[in-house]
């Protein structure tokens, strides 16, 4: 089916993200658009944190013009002036653009920014405005759970239990139960790295945020009793990934229908034959590093289920020692390079037993690595914070790696006035999944005392939610002005939006693009405007569609800026 996740689409990833590293100042030629008014994080803002706007402006904008920030009943509450420097985004935005700080305003409210007679989107300030997004990011783990009837009365989502084939699969002549899991995208895949990067990001929000990731309320069922909301959903996850361990220790990749697509259909309505793809070492990397995180995390809670956990990333261990090179040829997830995975793995390993030669082999690849970008592709910071929470030399130098990481990219965030990029190649097919990574690879600098880290994550936290060049938050439900249209069977199939979805972002590569999105790039928009927001036939799967690993990106980094640490 044409209107499908292709791996054209996401080749070349580590290349490209990998060059927000060493950003230049590339310039073009402005479009002679009307100039819109401010554009700021829709959602809004802690009462401390830093409060800026963008606003596009001629080239040869000059003066001291005035700003306000006013109640919607339109009552002054602030009063300010642009900054004077006009910011050359053509090459990116096609604009000229100057910013606006309204950071001294803490008092809780809604608001919004008025320039002459140009106003922004409301937003609001106060101490909790990212619990309910943190909820909703969270909650749409449950509404994506595969091979299971649903009966939601929030979202009006009803369906039967689909895909019951995966009950009895075979895999290598034997019949296996591969139900459960997350349908990741906006089809009905199911791949075991995008499930193990998502839980392994909800166990960090419930290691780093404990008390607030426990009060977190979800208003779903409890499938296993005394867990929290979260854990539940990680544990759903986990409880999967456990069904695709092989006999011998490795790992299966995927459970999916090879390429043909029930778009539009329901679950239970989806006619195409299911298989398994086979182990690869990216699997059992993934598997490994998260079963150990597993462990450390339900120990206190469920120790058997903990001592599952333990046993089985072992097994997966000792088959990855002996088969470290093993790729898949799967097109929707093309990677031919699985030291990024094995990293994770040996630092939980690490971790786990405090042997030296390991902590040796952790700490070289992580020199050799880097620990940024921080994708699908390259899951290797999940390991590594755990290894920097660590005392001895190879903490250290897991610390180090964080840190620096973290400085490189402030100062790249601090380049574009948007927060996110300079480059225009950067606008890729994932573009919003890599900003929201990259403020979690700055929230766990702040973690270790990274200073100004947390700032630069409010910057990409802010891009995500609205400031940016489209003037367009990329999360579904909230925001004025956010994503409505997600390409995702939810909403083909009945037109209901899960709040809480990240949408895929600006995508200015021809490769792999869909039509609609083509047209858009072909006429020549700005990559950071190449972006559609359509679910229909034919819409646009290369900028408007979601993943897990996405959406557990931006449920720990709004978890992590927006719940209070505990105790």
């Amino acid at each position: 089916m044409s209107n499908s996740p292709s791996a054209l689409t996401r080749r070349g990833l580590t290349a490209v993200a990998a060059g927000l590293l060493t950003l230049g100042a590339a310039r073009g030629s402005g479009a002679g658009a009307p100039l819109p008014g401010p554009r700021l994080n829709q959602l809004g803002f802690l009462p401390k944190a830093a409060k800026r706007f963008v606003l596009p402006v001629p080239p040869g904008d000059k003066g001291a013009r005035p700003f306000t920030v006013e109640t919607l009943a339109g009552q002054r509450v602030f009063s300010g002036r642009l900054d004077p420097e006009v910011h050359d985004a053509t090459a990116t935005a096609g604009e000229h653009v100057r910013t606006g700080d309204f950071s001294a305003l803490s008092r809780a409210g809604r608001y919004r920014v008025r320039i002459d007679r140009l106003a922004s989107a409301p937003f609001e300030v106060g101490p909790a405005i990212y619990a309910p997004l943190v909820r909703d990011a969270a909650r749409a783990f449950f509404l994506i759970r595969a091979n299971v009837a649903l009966d939601d009365l929030v979202t009006g989502i009803q369906h039967a239990a689909g895909h019951l084939s995966e009950a009895a699969l075979l895999v290598d002549g034997a019949s296996r139960d591969l139900t459960g899991g997350w349908y990741n995208a906006g089809d009905y895949g199911k791949w075991s790295h995008m499930a193990a990067i998502s839980v392994s990001q909800m166990l960090w929000l419930h290691t780093l945020r404990p008390d607030a990731a426990q009060a977190l309320t979800l208003g779903v069922p409890q499938t296993w009793p005394g867990l929290d909301d979260l854990l539940q959903q990680a544990r759903w996850g986990l409880e999967w990934l456990l069904k695709m361990q092989n006999p011998d220790g490795s790992v299966l990749h995927k459970v999916d229908s090879s390429g043909q697509y029930a778009w539009g259909q329901p679950p239970e309505r989806d006619p195409h034959p299911r298989a398994a793809q086979g182990a690869s070492s990216l699997d059992a990397g993934v598997f490994v590093g998260v079963m150990l995180q597993a462990a450390r995390v339900f120990a206190p809670l469920d120790p058997e289920f903990a001592a599952r956990c333990k046993a089985a990333a072992l097994r997966a261990w000792d088959w990855l020692e002996a088969h470290p090179k093993v790729v898949h040829d799967d097109y929707a997830y093309t990677d031919p390079d699985p030291r990024q995975e094995i990293l994770w793995a040996t630092c939980e390993m690490a971790v786990l037993t405090g042997a030296p030669q390991l902590a040796a082999r952790a700490t070289a690849g992580v020199k050799d690595l880097g620990v940024f970008p921080f994708f699908w592709v390259g899951p290797q910071l999940l390991g590594v914070m755990s290894l920097a929470r660590t005392t001895g030399e190879a903490g250290a130098a897991a610390r180090a790696a964080i840190l620096e990481a973290a400085k490189v990219v402030a100062g790249s965030v601090a380049e574009d006035p948007y927060g996110f990029t300079v480059r225009p190649e950067a606008y890729i097919w994932g573009s919003v999944e890599l900003a929201l990574n990259t403020a979690v690879l700055c929230l766990f600098a702040s973690e270790l005392g990274g200073e100004g880290a947390r700032e630069t994550a409010q910057r990409l936290l802010d891009y995500v939610l609205g400031c940016n060049a489209l003037d367009h938050g990329f999360v579904t439900g909230h925001g004025a002005r956010a994503t409505r249209r997600p390409y995702h069977w939810t909403c083909r199939v009945w037109g209901i939006v899960m709040p809480g979805w990240a949408s895929g972002g600006p995508n200015g590569g021809l490769t792999g693009a869909d039509p609609r999105l083509k047209a858009v790039i072909e006429a020549g928009t700005p990559p950071a405007k190449c972006f559609v927001d359509a679910c229909e036939a034919d819409g646009s799967w290369a900028s408007n569609e979601g993943q897990t690993s996405e959406n557990a990106a931006l449920l720990l980094a709004a978890g992590l800026f927006g719940l209070a640490r505990g105790s």
